[in-house]
């Protein structure tokens, strides 16, 4: 049997896949529904990211039968702790140019969370973690896709978009 692919959504991702007034929403939803049908994926919400979305949303609006929740651990946390040393390196060479450290903070723990639990994705909306992400790919410390909802499916994996196509 075929190991399933998984895929970690971070807040960003979340927010944007359950409202439907949002412009990424129609990426999020695309993201989804691919993910759950063509790439078979199993999709996980670290505890984290719930704790982030849960400061304005509600816990009944998530499609918790479609993603699994998964709490932060110590390998987690050894981890990020890994990682955030890296980032925290890159940052005082002018590598990194992050508002704060609290981003890093956050974003690590999830980049983290994500490699420990052997995502093959990560779904982000956050344009600016991009940099982290390569930082640590470079590395060698992460093995999973960084995808960015900015760009649709569509696009990421050239697929023909039916529903955004105008007849002659």
């Amino acid at each position: 049997m075929k190991t399933p692919k998984i895929a970690y959504c971070d807040t960003g991702f979340i927010i944007r896949l359950i409202s439907s007034t949002d412009p990424l929403h129609n990426n999020a939803v695309g993201y989804f529904q691919h993910f759950l049908t063509s790439e078979n994926c199993i999709f996980r919400l670290s505890s984290i990211a719930l704790a982030e979305y849960l400061v304005k949303g509600k816990i009944e609006e998530l499609p918790l039968n479609n993603i699994q929740l998964v709490a932060f651990n110590p390998f987690d946390a050894t981890l990020a702790g890994d990682f955030a040393n890296i980032l925290f390196e890159a940052k005082s060479k002018g590598v990194l140019k992050v508002e704060s450290r609290i981003m890093i903070q956050n974003d690590v723990k999830l980049m983290a969370q994500a490699q420990a639990g052997k995502a093959s994705f990560y779904i982000t909306a956050d344009t600016s973690s991009k940099t982290m992400y390569d930082i640590l790919q470079q590395r060698g410390k992460l093995d999973y896709q960084f995808i960015d909802i900015h760009t649709s499916v569509a696009n990421r994996f050239g697929l023909f978009d039916f529903e955004n196509t105008t007849e002659d």
